[in-house]
């Protein structure tokens, strides 16, 4: 998050209306669902208006537990009442975070940016813009004109203005269960998909623990902790959250058939399965994963 003066002052949230334009994005079909086709890039889930629904669902969650869209130190360390900040998102998704933080902070400046354009296209807050690029690629944004993972944190760490703020949430994917809970057979056929699960994204060069370890990555990219947070996610069980939360984890793993059915060799059929009976292991289990959250400064002298 940044602290660059804008050009311009905005007294009010307005609402831009631009004329709807088919997505550029290279794109594929696969089980019906469209996919990503940026061959640089190991994200596996997909980019249609079911994924947008899990993201929105997943944004809503993580404000919950959290209790915010933006963490206590961040708004201690910059008024974003005041306004004249600008605001970078990267990979915004479909930007809930920033459409309701534009609309809290109306004289700021929010941008977004993201390989695929899944943020709306008709209807936005008119101080909230948008641009489609690969991160690993470079964010096409000057050197510190920004202030808000290890070759994505450098970027971060380039556009980000000095003394500038940057607020960091990840997952540890790696889902915990109370082996009390269950027999060892149960454990062995129903949590066998998640392991799966872990080892193919693991060969993808994909760390499913990221979560775990960004304070480690953001202190070795010279970033100041402020503030951290840790939530357990429950999976199925312990209320309305865990109940959300398993449609979330379904989620994840319905958009991966695609890559597991492959790679295990099997039929939509045996897929399908083996997703219920991971569900139902995940609730009588009492499973969780780890939700991770840094507010970080960039050093004033660099």
């Amino acid at each position: 998050m940044g602290n660059t003066p804008s050009s311009k002052r905005k007294t009010k949230a307005h609402i831009a209306v631009e004329k709807q334009h088919p997505t550029s994005s290279q794109s594929r079909i696969l089980d019906g669902r469209e996919y990503h086709n940026e061959e640089d890039s190991g994200y596996l889930l997909p980019k249609d208006d079911q994924e947008i629904d899990r993201l929105h669902e997943e944004h809503f969650i993580t404000k919950e537990l959290l209790g915010c869209n933006i963490m206590a130190a961040g708004l201690k360390n910059l008024d974003f009442q005041a306004g004249g900040l600008n605001i970078l998102d990267v990979c915004c998704g479909p930007a809930t975070w920033l459409c309701e933080t534009s609309l809290e902070y109306p004289d700021c400046q929010f941008s977004g940016v993201d390989m695929c354009d899944l943020w709306p296209q008709i209807i936005r807050p008119v101080n909230l813009g948008f641009r489609k690029a690969n991160i690993l690629h470079g964010l096409p944004y000057p050197d510190k004109s920004f202030d808000e993972w290890p070759r994505v944190l450098s970027e971060i760490r380039r556009v980000l203005k000095d003394g500038g703020l940057f607020q960091c949430i990840d997952l540890d994917m790696r889902v915990t269960t109370d082996a009390a809970g269950s027999s060892t057979n149960e454990r062995h056929r129903s949590g066998q998909l998640i392991s799966q699960v872990e080892s193919f994204c693991t060969s993808k060069r994909l760390d499913p623990t990221a979560g775990a370890k960004l304070d480690m990555w953001l202190s070795d990219a010279g970033m100041h902790i402020l503030q951290s947070e840790y939530r357990e996610i429950p999976i199925g069980w312990g209320g309305p959250i865990g109940e959300a939360y398993l449609n979330i984890f379904r989620g994840i793993l319905d958009g991966l058939a695609p890559w597991m059915k492959r790679d295990l060799k099997i039929t939509d059929e045996v897929y399908t399965q083996r997703i219920n009976q991971t569900a139902e292991y995940v609730v009588s289990s009492k499973a969780f994963i780890g939700l991770y959250a840094f507010l970080t400064q960039k050093p004033i002298d660099d």
